[in-house]
């Protein structure tokens, strides 16, 4: 077809119009060579869009790989064995580890220990169920014994209060009346020990009635006379009392110590600083002094 100025110009087909790829590409052999650079560049615009519009095949998320799946499985299993080995109770029978420290029979009087007329008194707020109480026991109570204890400088008073316990078999509270009542047979430090030393998370059956009587039968209390004492409301009474006391001084939290006095919360940062206190005092021979 001539255009008004003599050009011929080419009108395009409908297929041409649909297929943008030149006829001299789409009429071409599969192996024949484009015969010109526009045809060769139109080939490879045609073959550059086929590629991109390939379906591309769906990546599987990283989480739902084979490997992830099973590290989150054996992560959610060993979660659960911890668990349950945390809330598993101790065992009645051979689980009991026993402290090496003595105590002078006469200097122990009930939950008293030292002489009486001891410079330096220090009473100690404690919870058998408090791990932080446990520390003090077992860390720097036999160190007090025999630094300040056997040669008179220092009296310790023990406090048994109840501010973990929970629900009706209190164990907190079960703990300070079974204590009480080996004190009743001259044995009140050796069972404070027993069970500072056997300590098994709180409220989780270290210390329910059958592990208690276990403890008494190591000491080799006389258990009618120690079942006797537990039964007797006056020994729960009194521990209930202890802790109230020691609210109304405004003692929240174990272990709370008072050195001739002045109160002190939670556990020495030093011994060797606590050491220092007492002697200071004791070389005194007065009731005033700081806290650590």
């Amino acid at each position: 077809m001539l255009d008004p100025s003599g050009v011929r110009r080419t009108t395009r087909t409908r297929l041409e119009r649909e297929d943008p790829t030149p006829v001299t590409s789409r009429n071409a052999s599969p192996n024949a060579s484009p015969a010109s650079r526009r045809d060769r560049r139109a080939l490879e615009r045609a073959e550059r869009t086929r590629i991109r519009g390939r379906a591309r095949p769906t990546q599987r998320p990283a989480w739902r790989s084979p490997f992830a799946l099973v590290s989150l499985g054996a992560v959610a299993l060993a979660a659960v064995v911890i668990v349950a080995l945390a809330a598993k109770p101790p065992d009645l029978e051979g689980d009991l580890l026993i402290p090496g420290t003595t105590y002078p029979a006469d200097l122990v009087d009930g939950e008293s220990l030292g002489r009486a007329d001891a410079p330096v008194v220090i009473e100690i707020w404690g919870d058998f169920q408090c791990p932080v109480c446990g520390r003090l026991a077992k860390e720097q109570l036999p160190r007090l014994v025999a630094d300040f204890v056997l040669d008179g400088r220092l009296r310790i008073v023990s406090r048994d209060i109840d501010i973990l316990g929970l629900g009706a078999q209190n164990e907190s509270e079960g703990a300070a009346v079974a204590a009480r009542c080996a004190g009743a047979q001259g044995r009140y430090w050796q069972f404070h020990d027993l069970l500072f030393w056997n300590q098994g998370g709180e409220n989780l059956g270290a210390f329910r009635s059958e592990r208690l009587a276990l403890m008494a039968d190591r000491l080799g209390l006389d258990r009618a006379a120690w079942g006797a004492c537990r039964a007797d409301p006056a020994q729960a009474a009194a521990i209930r009392a202890e802790t109230a006391a020691a609210a109304a001084r405004g003692i929240a939290s174990t272990p709370t110590l008072s050195i001739n006095g002045q109160l002190s919360v939670g556990l020495p940062r030093d011994y060797d600083q606590l050491a220092a206190v007492i002697a200071s005092i004791a070389a005194a021979g007065s009731g005033a002094s700081s806290a650590p």
